[in-house]
């Protein structure tokens, strides 16, 4: 097992003072049989009790409810957590027209119908289509998903600020530019548009790696593979997800997995800091 430490740090200051909030943070590590979490400590501003409830995916939210006046809000979690080592590179059993007639299955669509309906993020402009690798029953859908990992990865360059949270994906083509989420909404676009389910993952990234994106929380792709289950890709790095990513959570896109979201009675302004660490112990 590979040992990792871990924090996570969000403030928010206002121009004027909020005079009551709800917040909801998702940003526990998840706890598996393969990522263990042995230690954790969260704290927040003026020492707020937080609350722990599930959200529609079964994944651990915070909720802390602020009913005085206040002009900043923090909030910091650290923990240990032990990884299991793994190799992502996995062959199926399956034939490529099996893996096909599996995915394209009414079972199938029936039982993973959430990840493969496109959402306004994840929504592909018709003339775009055409541009990307194409999915067969003659190919293996490893190698055809790796392959779209790396298509991905040299049609956009990574950006910082060049897009928020709403840019859709004819804009992120465009420009050819993006972050984390912008890959991953593309790879979740090309796999939904042929029947191969696909969940937005959000994590920490082990920052010894020297790898995009470890300085805030990443974004990376879980495609069904018939017969491996759910496997991670990287469009970001061009790489497959090992025990170097630290999952939080999955959902259909970004707005699933937001780390924090909240209900404010406030005007005015406002400014918020993150950061992320996470090291090999």
């Amino acid at each position: 097992m590979e040992e990792f430490f871990l924090e996570y740090f969000i403030e928010t200051k206002y121009a004027s003072p909020v005079r009551r909030a709800n917040f909801q943070l998702l940003v526990l590590p998840e706890s598996t049989s393969t990522q263990r979490v042995t230690e954790l400590k969260l704290q927040s501003s003026e020492n707020r009790e937080l609350h722990r409830s599930k959200n529609l995916f079964g994944f651990e939210t915070l909720t802390c409810y602020m009913g005085k006046p206040f002009s900043e809000f923090w909030f910091r979690l650290t923990a240990k957590i032990q990884k299991e080592a793994i190799n992502p590179f996995q062959v199926s059993q399956l034939s490529p027209a099996e893996e096909w007639a599996f995915l394209h299955s009414l079972d199938s669509q029936i039982d993973h119908y959430q990840f493969l309906q496109a959402t306004p993020l994840t929504h592909m402009p018709e003339k775009e289509i055409g541009i990307f690798p194409i999915y067969s029953d003659k190919i293996q859908l490893f190698d055809y998903l790796t392959e779209l990992n790396t298509f991905i990865f040299r049609q956009l360059e990574y950006t910082p600020e060049s897009t928020d949270v709403n840019t859709p994906i004819g804009e992120i083509l465009q420009f050819k530019r993006g972050v984390c989420q912008d890959y991953a909404h593309l790879f979740i676009s090309v796999c939904r548009q042929h029947k191969i389910p696909a969940r937005y993952v959000s994590g920490y990234l082990n920052q010894g790696t020297g790898f995009v994106g470890t300085s805030q929380l990443h974004a990376w792709v879980e495609a069904l593979i018939p017969g491996l289950g759910w496997v991670g890709f990287d469009s970001t790095n061009n790489l497959l997800a090992d025990h170097h990513y630290l999952k939080i959570a999955h959902g259909t896109d970004f707005r699933d997995c937001s780390p924090i979201i909240g209900v404010l009675e406030s005007a005015g302004a406002q400014k918020s800091t993150h950061s992320v660490t996470v090291t090999n112990q």
